[in-house]
């Protein structure tokens, strides 16, 4: 942008002049309009925080952390945040008409559920991505995060069946909100399929998210991703439950969950958006006084923005390994974070074979008691955090070696198959409950 002037017709002509000049105006995908102000400097944020409540505005939430400060005010059906950020002394606005704001305050949540993060595992039985995470509230009721891939075709299904086991019987099982990190097929599909096929006897109270537009240009060239951006936003859109916005700086709350937005694409703004991964929306949850890291695939870019704005202040007790243990986060970040236990969404396969490849991984492994890899079995962590009752439930999917060389070209040692089926049984997996016909020598086409 030349300077702090806007077309009429957009939210921010409603709005009082911004105190310098906006770098970068974005739309997002929900109509959100972004102005990135850069050489800000902190009066900036208190003179337009004043500016908004002389002409009307309310006070949401104001809170500074690390220095990072952040403001969300509402007049009728416009809500502007603002985001200070003293590291590379830039202010981010967002302004929206009709926007929802999630709840920003405490909620009153009672019962007798022992709260409870689950990383779910992914079907590994065609395909070595997914993730899916899990949190049963003191109702009973669920937080959910991502879903997995249209390769994994039954896990719409395993995730319905996980929750409805561990709701009571007559009742519908609720969730009381679904996270959407970012619109990769690995990360959605599940959840398109699960909205389109497993909600006869669940509810579910809302959505959270802040998803680039499939318009994108990290998206030429990649028709599979786009059009599957395309199909959530559909199938969100259709699908008669709240969609709210999630910025960052933003705490909100969903029944005895607290969440804290630490990064969305709107701070990789105005840098380009070169790895889509870095969109990811990365959030703390805290739960019964412990606090659980959940980054999505958030990689290098959103990795230097974590470390630079809140540094120390991501210490945790558990934390999701970024993008699988992929490239993602990066050493220093995992340093940060200091998590006592640590998950790797991703197979074991795929965990040997990065493992030794990327320093981050080697790290929060090193700075941490335990590790778990959710391909070996669902990873149970009741709340509050204890290490010593952290468990894992017996393994449920194993790969189908011949297809899955006919399907990526990938190909293992005999030794090495052995050495996975050895490993599934180990777990407690067993071979009779497979949902896909699977052997150890991969599934053998009739004569």
């Amino acid at each position: 942008m030349k300077d702090n002037a806007v077309s009429r017709g957009t939210v921010f002509s409603r709005l009082p002049e911004l105190p310098c000049r906006a770098v970068c105006s974005f739309t997002g995908q929900n109509g959100c309009e972004l102005r990135v102000l850069a050489d800000a400097a902190e009066p900036s944020f208190n003179d337009y925080s004043t500016s908004l409540t002389e002409e009307g505005f309310s006070l949401l939430q104001e809170r500074t952390v690390k220095g990072n400060r952040f403001a969300a005010l509402r007049k009728e059906e416009i809500r502007v945040n603002l985001l200070y950020t003293p590291c590379d002394d830039m202010l981010r606005i967002t302004a929206s008409k009709n926007e929802l704001t999630p709840r920003l305050t405490p909620d009153n949540c009672e019962g007798d559920t022992t709260t409870t993060f689950y990383a779910f595992e992914n079907d590994q039985t065609l395909i070595d991505c997914g993730m899916c995470l899990l949190v049963q509230c003191r109702d009973g009721s669920f937080f959910v995060v991502d879903s997995g891939h249209y390769f994994q075709p039954n896990d719409n299904d395993r995730l319905y069946q996980f929750m409805r086991e561990r709701t009571p019987e007559g009742k519908k099982v609720t969730v009381c909100g679904w996270l959407i990190t970012h619109a990769h097929t690995d990360h959605v599909c599940k959840l398109i399929d699960f909205l389109k096929y497993n909600t006869r006897d669940v509810v579910i109270e809302g959505f959270y998210h802040n998803l680039l537009p499939s318009d994108y240009a990290v998206w030429d060239g990649n028709h599979e991703e786009k059009e599957t951006a395309e199909k959530l936003f559909a199938a969100l859109a259709a699908f008669p439950a709240p969609t709210y916005t999630l910025h960052t700086g933003m705490r909100f709350y969903v029944r005895n969950l607290a969440f804290d937005v630490l990064s969305t694409f709107e701070d990789i703004l105005p840098e380009e958006i070169d790895d889509y991964n870095d969109s990811s929306a990365v959030v703390m949850m805290e739960a019964e006084g412990s606090k659980v890291f959940i980054p999505g695939d958030a990689a290098v870019k959103a990795s230097r923005l974590l470390e630079k704005r809140w540094g120390k202040a991501l210490r945790c007790d558990v934390a999701q390994i970024a993008h699988h243990g992929h490239t993602g986060l990066s050493a220093q970040c995992y340093e940060y974070l200091h998590a006592d236990t640590v998950i790797f969404p991703v197979t074991r396969i795929m965990f040997e074979g990065d493992l030794p490849r990327h320093e981050a991984n080697r790290k929060a492994i090193e700075l941490a008691s335990q590790y778990s890899i959710t391909g070996d079995g669902t990873v149970c962590v009741p709340l509050p955090y204890q290490k010593d009752k952290v468990t894992k439930l017996p393994d449920e999917t194993l790969e189908d070696f011949a297809k899955i060389e006919r399907l990526w070209k990938y190909h293992y040692t005999d030794e090495y198959k052995t050495y996975i089926y050895e490993t599934f049984l180990k777990n407690g997996g067993d071979p009779g409950k497979l949902l896909l016909p699977t052997s150890p020598e991969g599934w053998i086409e009739p004569k």
